[in-house]
């Protein structure tokens, strides 16, 4: 007899692979857990879930698995009190589950879950990170992963292929981790690259956002827009992030380079994106080669290779921007 059965419980997908049905096969059965920073539709979290998935099905081809996930919702729920809540609920449900091993993906899974469990037996692969793992004491004889590392060469190129000459860069970003993990990577290989840039703006205010874009207008060639996700507008409610770079492009002629897919789905120009179910997929495999018998300690922490382009058609249009038609063979047109 075989079973399967997906059941949606608060904040955790629980999904059960089919499997045999008998005492000794539940016995057998290899349990994975991934512990999700953010929130299920957030289009990162997806991709790097499908990935999961994929390796699974590959790296567990004839082994009864099952897979959980569970969402900690901290780009959404952000206050230390609220990624304190999360992270505990996720812990009680590692020591009440009791998986054999744990993916953590992005830093705040990673930190506040991976981190204070590394030294308790229990393994772990995280994917999706933008710190250096030893600030979070990692990686060590439990725990391994993927580390998130922006292509910024290939944004350069494809912002002087679209608007040759381009030298001045604002970086722009809400004032969550992430952004300021991601920002310092981009910072450091764009000084590098000997680019003027403009300025470095943190802010969790939406007010002082819509100040930040009018004030570069003729002044900067390009934004760089990592992420602008928890934003608040004058009362304290939280302005989506649509919303945030939706008013940024019908009041901006800066055109608008990001590091996700989610920035030309917004509306923006272009992004270039690291693949997340290729880092999904690559941590799924780092899963299947530890519950094979490796150590995590012999398998150290890489990078994956793979970005994704991607111009945003109508936001070129809108900006006088023609897209080489050399280019437009190569990368992914959004027509929205």
């Amino acid at each position: 007899m075989s079973l399967t059965l997906v059941k949606l419980l608060a904040g955790t997908l629980v999904i059960y692979i089919p499997l045999l049905c008998t005492t000794e096969a539940l016995a057998k059965v290899k349990k994975i857990l991934h512990i999700a920073s953010y929130h299920d539709a957030y289009s990162w979290t997806h991709k790097i879930d499908k990935g999961i998935r994929k390796g699974l099905k590959h790296g567990f081809k004839n082994t009864p698995h099952q897979y959980k996930v569970f969402y900690m919702d901290t780009k959404r729920k952000n206050a230390p009190e609220e990624i304190a809540s999360a992270a505990e609920q996720a812990i009680d449900l590692i020591k009440s589950w009791n998986p054999d091993i744990v993916i953590t993906s992005d830093d705040n899974a990673t930190k506040y879950v991976a981190s204070p469990l590394r030294d308790t037996g229990r393994k772990f692969v995280f994917t999706g990170v933008n710190n250096e793992p030893y600030k979070y004491n990692l990686p060590n004889s439990n725990v391994t992963g993927i580390l998130e590392r922006f292509h910024t060469n290939d944004g350069i190129q494809l912002l002087q292929m679209l608007k040759p000459g381009s030298k001045k860069i604002v970086m722009l970003s809400d004032d969550s981790i992430t952004a300021k993990l991601s920002n310092g990577q981009l910072e450091s290989a764009l000084r590098r690259e000997n680019i003027d840039l403009l300025g470095l703006h943190y802010t969790g205010s939406f007010e002082e956002w819509k100040k930040l874009v009018k004030n570069y207008q003729g002044k900067a060639d390009a934004f760089y827009v990592t992420v602008y996700f928890t934003m608040k507008d004058k009362d304290g409610n939280s302005v989506s992030g649509h919303d945030v770079l939706q008013w940024t492009i019908e009041n901006s002629k800066i055109p608008e380079i990001g590091f996700w897919p989610f920035v030309t789905d917004h509306g923006g120009l272009v992004a270039i994106g690291v693949d997340g179910i290729e880092q999904g997929y690559t941590a799924a495999k780092i899963v299947a080669k530890i519950m094979k018998g490796t150590s995590p300690s012999k398998i150290p922490p890489r990078i994956t290779n793979k970005s994704t382009l991607y111009i945003n058609a109508k936001r070129a249009k809108e900006l006088n921007i023609q897209i080489p038609v050399e280019l437009a063979e190569s990368v992914n047109i959004v027509e929205k």
